[in-house]
């Protein structure tokens, strides 16, 4: 694990196999609130900006695949996984809101 001045400890590739070995070497390795589906008090437009550079990130990982068939096997994956942005419902995809306005 590595440290630097004034931040909070990166979580290194030596930690992140212990999790799931397939996954070593994962470009999100150490930037996991990057990922998360909801921070708590973060704004709607901060929370879209985080998640598309999340999913930026992925598009170029290495374990990308490897990534997806993790996620479909975990039973609430929830955050970006393999540059897709899944959540808590049974098919484990983030759906668009419908506009109920009318």
């Amino acid at each position: 694990m590595t440290t630097k001045p004034g931040r909070w400890p990166l979580i290194g590739d030596a930690l992140t196999a212990l999790v799931d070995p397939r996954l070593t070497g994962a470009a999100c390795a150490g930037r996991a609130p990057l990922f998360d589906e909801h921070i708590d008090g973060e704004l709607e437009l901060d929370r879209h900006a985080r998640l598309d550079a999340a999913r930026h990130i992925c598009h170029g990982c290495p374990v990308q695949s490897a990534c997806r068939v993790a996620a479909l096997e975990q039973h609430h994956p929830a955050g970006v996984w393999a540059g897709r942005l899944r959540n808590h419902n049974p098919q484990g995809y983030a759906h668009a809101r419908k506009d109920r306005s009318a």
